[in-house]
């Protein structure tokens, strides 16, 4: 299941943005050969469409606890007044397969795979 998730969002950011909290998940997807990945860390929400020029999608994906649900609802109001369309099937299927913080995703697939198919 988790091997899928992956190889869906491989596809799906060739040409989408992937908006994650921190600079340890976008290590984390990058690891797993997901493009396209940009941080918030340390930018303000007002400069998201500035970061994000030259995409229409974006896929959200920010941990799934309470400070990641905050983020998603500040972030969604923004973006999705911009005109932006927000994909967020990708973290909903994260909390299906309980996984909460999106750091963990490369570690969990280790977990499930081992060191030689991360790929």
């Amino acid at each position: 299941m988790l091997a899928d998730w992956i190889q869906r969002l491989r596809e799906a950011s060739k040409d989408r943005a992937v908006l994650v909290e921190g600079k340890r998940d976008k290590q984390a997807l990058s690891k797993l050969g997901i493009k396209n990945v940009f941080t918030l860390e340390g930018k303000r929400f007002a400069d998201l469409p500035d970061l994000l020029e030259g995409y229409s999608e974006v896929i959200l994906l920010f941990d799934l606890d309470k400070h990641g649900e905050r983020i998603k609802e500040k972030v969604k109001t923004l973006l999705g007044s911009q005109g932006y369309i927000l994909i967020e099937e990708f973290r909903e299927e994260l909390r299906a397969m309980g996984i909460l913080y999106v750091e963990d995703i490369y570690g969990e697939k280790l977990r499930i795979d081992g060191p030689a198919n991360t790929g």
